[in-house]
């Protein structure tokens, strides 16, 4: 959240007071020399004035670069402070928060980017302004109530036209939204629309044309309108400049020498009025959107707390056993009622053991696997660690735990300790996962270029054996497999992590693999409904499926 404090004020007057003083200098000598006056320092004039435009300029630059050093530092304090909360952040608690707010946060800081320029400009303005006003009263009361008050009529009018625009733009932008799913349709879509008439022609002819009709009337009628509105402002100056001219003399309220003061000063702070009024919109969104930031921070510190440290020391030890004891995990959805639970799970997993987990849609096999990596915290129960109570911070348990979940993410750069560039392992793997003529260079860009489903798994496979960790959770990992590789995984790759002590947790459905597996749990409605070891007895797939 961006805050601007009493010292920040008191900066921005001890800056401006001078400032002020310099720029009215310079408009009393533009003015005088115009009109024909003598000035107070006729021979040193010249010097004057290119002196004050000097300090005046100097003044600025020096207000800019602090404006700019408050500015670009505050912006990266927020982005540090967002992204060191979002770290803190539990896995429900960033899925709760959703993933489209936390990305319309970060566009509302990157708003202010521009704010140095903005608030500069919006400095310089109003002190220009300012002095023309003072200097108009200086030279006829009268005429500077007339001139102001018929400016301040144009400036409402124009602001208030150009609000409700603004309002018309917000709508279509939100059509233009619309707009963007539907070509995003339209791409993603394509080999389904070519195969389907009735869905390609409502797409078309209905939703996109319809969208489009809509939006080219509308934009029609704000272009007008906005044409109309800047038409009017820019005659508004002509009618002003007629009023000084030949009104206000008739009337007495102008001296015919003053005349072209009024005309000079008007044509100085035209430019500045015009400034403030486009900067409005800036500052209105500037105002939401430290509005935004500041009860998206709120809410991101209220929900740390809740995983706050808890200042007791993590157990380092190796993992030899893995208890999940009356554990339970409630799934709440977003109107706070219960969708699923899952649980009680009272079971103890060992270290070295092939663990299959099984179940149908919806069982709850995800659900189990985000909470045995320490991503969803228990509603109730524990989890012990070699008979210790697992903390919600316990960083060690999940640094001894590699995952590739179903929707695995392969990062745009390295973000582990390891190098790729002339790594043996690395190179090992990939012969192993038969992708060294798919990953040809040893480099960053090479690794992560676009794979396709199964080379992504495959290589998302390689970074996790890198970390060389204890356990590793697999997700499905061979469903995007073909045959070849699905026989692979499970007849020559988990048998070769066994033999390297890893303890392995892997959700599958490959009924005809399940005699590789230490133990297998089947999971319905939430809960362990089977616990076997093949490897014990002889058992049928197809009685695992069966209650």
């Amino acid at each position: 959240m961006f805050k601007i404090t009493r010292r920040n004020l008191a900066f921005l007057c001890i800056v401006a007071i001078p400032n002020t003083f310099f720029t009215f200098g310079i408009l009393y000598i533009i003015n005088s020399i115009v009109a024909g006056r003598k000035v107070i320092f006729a021979e040193y004039q010249a010097p004057v004035f290119f002196l004050m435009v000097l300090l005046s300029f100097g003044l600025n630059v020096f207000l800019q670069r602090k404006v700019i050093v408050f500015t670009f530092n505050s912006i990266y304090e927020n982005e540090m402070k967002i992204f060191r909360c979002l770290q803190r952040t539990s896995l429900q608690q960033l899925e709760k928060i959703g993933a489209e707010r936390i990305y319309g946060v970060v566009e509302d800081v990157r708003l202010f980017v521009a704010f140095p320029g903005v608030i500069t400009t919006t400095i310089s303005s109003a002190l220009s302004l300012v002095i023309g006003i003072i200097y108009y009263f200086v030279l006829s009361v009268y005429s500077a109530l007339i001139v102001i008050t018929l400016i301040g009529f144009i400036s409402i009018v124009y602001r208030l036209t150009k609000k409700r625009l603004f309002n018309r733009v917000l709508m279509l932008r939100s059509l233009n939204d619309k707009y963007f799913k539907v070509v995003d349709d339209i791409i993603r879509g394509f080999k389904e629309l070519k195969m389907n008439s009735v869905k390609s022609g409502n797409l078309f002819n209905v939703f996109l044309a319809g969208n489009r009709l809509f939006v080219r009337d509308e934009e029609t009628a704000v272009g007008s309108r906005y044409s109309v509105i800047n038409l009017f402002n820019q005659y508004g100056l002509y009618l002003l400049i007629g009023i000084i001219l030949f009104v206000l003399p008739i009337f007495n309220l102008l001296k015919p020498a003053d005349v072209i003061s009024f005309v000079v000063i008007l044509l100085f702070i035209l430019g500045p009025l015009t400034n403030l009024l486009n900067t409005q919109t800036f500052f209105t969104k500037v105002t939401v959107a430290n509005k935004r930031i500041a009860e998206f921070m709120q809410e991101l510190e209220v929900l740390n707390l809740s995983t706050a440290d808890t200042g007791k020391k993590n157990n380092t030890e190796e993992i030899e056993t893995i208890r999940f004891e009356d554990f339970c995990y409630q799934h709440q959805d977003d109107n706070a009622e219960s969708s699923f639970v899952l649980g009680p799970l009272n079971f103890t997993i060992r270290r070295g053991e092939t663990v299959f987990v099984i179940g149908g849609n919806g069982s709850g096999k995800s659900t189990f696997i985000n909470c045995f990596t320490g991503l969803y915290q228990p509603s109730k129960g524990t989890i012990y660690l070699n008979g210790k109570p697992l903390l919600n911070d316990d960083n060690h348990y999940k640094d001894s735990v590699s995952a590739i979940f179903t929707d695995n993410h392969l990062f745009s750069r390295n973000y582990d300790d390891y190098s790729l560039s002339g790594n043996k392992e690395y190179e090992r793997l990939l012969a192993l996962m038969k992708l060294e003529k798919v990953v040809i260079n040893d480099d960053e860009v090479s690794a992560r270029r676009k794979f396709s489903k199964g080379q992504s798994k495959r290589m998302a496979m390689i970074f996790a054996l890198l970390e060389e960790r204890p356990f590793i959770v697999l997700d499905e990992w061979a469903a995007d497999q073909d045959p070849h590789f699905r026989r692979f995984f499970y007849e020559k790759l988990l048998p070769m992590l066994k033999e390297e002590g890893k303890t392995i947790i892997a959700v599958t459905h490959d009924d005809a693999y399940f005699k590789h597996a230490d133990r297998i749990l089947k999971f319905d409605y939430g809960t362990i409904v089977k616990d076997i070891r093949p490897r014990e007895k002889e058992i049928e797939a197809r009685s695992l499926w069966e209650l």
